[in-house]
């Protein structure tokens, strides 16, 4: 089985590709569409989440635990 990866357009609900000739005659796809609009960040569901991520443990110490335990099997 091979794959293929090429580059195509969807104008009006129909895909568009960019080199129709490598197309096999018959087959079946997996399609992934990457929008090419620009769209900007909501600031505000941003600032909701900052700050929100917080905890009690010392990384340093947890990693030296954990490393520990490692050592002792």
């Amino acid at each position: 089985m091979a794959y293929l990866t090429m580059e195509g357009e969807i104008d009006g609900g129909r895909i568009i590709p960019s080199e129709p000739g490598k197309l096999p005659e018959n087959g079946r796809i997996l399609l992934t569409v990457l929008e090419t609009g620009v769209r900007k960040p909501d600031i505000e569901i941003i600032k909701s989440v900052l700050g929100t991520l917080k905890t009690d443990v010392d990384a340093v110490q947890w990693q030296r635990q954990v490393r520990a335990e490692w050592g002792n099997e």
